[in-house]
């Protein structure tokens, strides 16, 4: 008759302990020095835990203990509860101590130098046991690896495992300096911006980047005389008159020589997320972090 779970041996943490630590160090004494144990005790608590089992995990070679089969079996497993208990331990560390330690953030380099520098200052205010680590890169750091703890993106996150939330929209606009605009005035629409230059991404991003269908759409005949995959490049050259550029309100705003210019239809906005990985996001620091983002990003939604 097969056992129910009520009669199968109740296994307890420390005794897969013992069965890892004999694993890996490969005999009684070994195993009790890395436990701080002696050795009788090891050969007590492996002869105990092969009587509740009903079975032999070890072989017991000149050359040290060696798994049988079953062994091999129960190895996995007890490997995973490990993992489990070791997360289960890094997360209460990390609640228990309280808002101190690193969080580091990602995000486009204009949108943390303008946007979220200034937010994560005055958080760091509030909270000055907290080290914040900004990361503004051109690869996308990964949340699942745990490259990073928070993520700023344009757009969701496909990733499992995570948690998001859309937290504003950055408005666009096109701009071009006042120099430029005296010198060949405003781009016509109607001619598809004829005659006309312009900034824009690199044509590797450029698809991806929701303006430039925009541009595309509404002025297919400009020259693009300069590609960047920094907005705060672009806004340079179109402050210094290089031609016409899509860019973030915010952003332009910093670039007192450029002009906003009216068009046809608006320059579309673009998504802000913000996402971060579910097991972080139980670390005190970070779920503050996260509450603070989303309550100073409203101004731009």
């Amino acid at each position: 008759m097969p056992q129910t779970p009520t009669d199968l041996p109740a296994i307890e943490w420390d005794d897969l302990r013992y069965f890892l630590s004999l694993v890996r160090e490969k005999s009684l004494s070994a195993a009790a020095r890395k436990l701080g144990t002696t050795q009788p005790t090891m050969s007590r608590r492996l002869e105990q835990f092969e009587k509740k089992l009903g079975a032999v995990l070890f072989q017991r070679l000149p050359s040290g203990l060696a798994l049988t089969e079953t062994g091999r079996q129960i190895l996995d497993h007890a490997e995973r509860m490990e993992d489990a208990a070791l997360a289960a331990q890094r997360i209460a560390v990390g609640s228990s101590a309280g808002l101190t330690g690193t969080v580091r953030v990602t995000s486009a380099e204009w949108l943390g130098a303008r946007v979220l520098s200034p937010l994560l200052a005055k958080f760091c205010a509030v909270h000055p046991a907290v080290t914040i680590e900004l990361v503004t890169d051109a690869e996308a750091l990964s949340l699942t690896r745990r490259e990073v703890d928070v993520a700023l993106r344009f757009g969701r996150f496909q990733q499992d495992g995570l948690m998001q939330r859309k937290i504003g929209n950055i408005p666009f606009a096109l701009y071009a300096a006042a120099a430029y605009l005296k010198a060949k005035g405003k781009p016509d629409f109607s001619r598809g911006g004829a005659g006309a230059a312009l900034i824009t991404m690199n044509a590797a991003l450029a698809d991806g980047v929701a303006e430039t269908k925009w541009l595309r759409r509404h002025l297919p005949q400009t020259h693009i005389g300069f590609r960047s995959n920094s907005r705060d490049g672009q806004a340079a050259a179109a402050a210094a008159g290089m031609g016409l550029v899509c860019l973030p309100i915010h952003l332009a705003s910093a670039y007192p020589g450029l002009r906003a210019i009216e068009t046809p239809t608006p320059v579309p906005s673009r998504e802000v997320w913000l996402g971060f990985h579910r097991d972080s996001g139980k670390l005190p620091r970070v779920r503050n972090l996260v509450d603070f983002i989303v309550g100073e990003f409203h101004p731009f939604a």
